[in-house]
């Protein structure tokens, strides 16, 4: 028995370790499957969501905020809830309500992650050299992969907050790289939200710029941290 303690300390995999995310995620998983439901039920139309948040009358941006940070975990998408904002609020309500909510929703999802993952991804990278690595990397130059993986077109968002959270990356290097994202990638869906209900050419110009300068710039940050990889890795 004694034997078997001190192989399990030395794989960082004592018992008192593991038993706060195993109750964590007990605890968590009852409210996540009721959350998942909610999403696969809601209306995934920005049209209809719209008036479903419009439907909570003066609560309506209070209840659209709620609802980025417990649909964003069970992979609502974000670009939804953002037009649906911009629809419901006009650009500037529902560009402030995409930011807020894009921020609180990844929040929420990578403290989850960080908080029933971490310590199963940590044994996993012990175990390679490669992901030791990345590992790595992510710790030491996280604000730039995230911001680069947030901002590249076609990476599921809510799939990242879930890696970042078990993963090394440090929480302020996280928050930061979701708030210089979230004006290129999600803020720009409520502005043309708002652009296809006006008909604005104006905005629906403003909001394609914001999407190809998310692009230009995550290809520019791949490649500078592709530079900094080893050879090797």
């Amino acid at each position: 028995m004694i034997l078997t303690r001190t192989v399990r300390q030395a794989r960082g995999d004592t018992y008192p370790a593991r038993v706060p995310s195993r109750r964590l995620l007990a605890l968590a998983a009852p409210a996540l499957a009721g959350v998942a439901a909610a999403a696969v039920l809601l209306p995934h139309s920005p049209a209809a969501l719209r008036e479903l948040l419009l439907s909570a009358g003066p609560a309506a941006p209070a209840a659209a905020l709620a609802a980025w940070i417990l649909l964003t975990p069970a992979l609502f998408p974000g670009t939804v809830l953002a037009a649906a904002g911009g629809l419901a609020f006009g650009a500037v309500g529902g560009a402030a309500l995409a930011f807020a909510g894009a921020l609180a929703g990844s929040v929420a999802a990578f403290a989850l992650a960080r908080g029933t993952a971490a310590g199963w991804a940590a044994r996993l990278v012990g175990r390679s050299a490669r992901l030791a690595r990345i590992g790595a990397l992510l710790e030491h130059r996280g604000f730039a992969a995230v911001l680069a993986a947030r901002l590249a077109p076609g990476v599921p968002a809510t799939g990242l907050h879930y890696v970042a959270g078990a993963s090394r990356v440090r929480p302020g290097s996280f928050v930061a790289a979701m708030a210089v994202a979230a004006p290129l990638r999600t803020v720009p869906y409520a502005v043309l939200g708002t652009g296809l209900a006006s008909g604005s050419l104006l905005t629906l110009a403003v909001a394609a710029g914001s999407i190809v300068l998310g692009a230009v710039a995550s290809a520019v940050l791949v490649r500078h941290l592709l530079r900094a990889v080893p050879a090797g890795a």
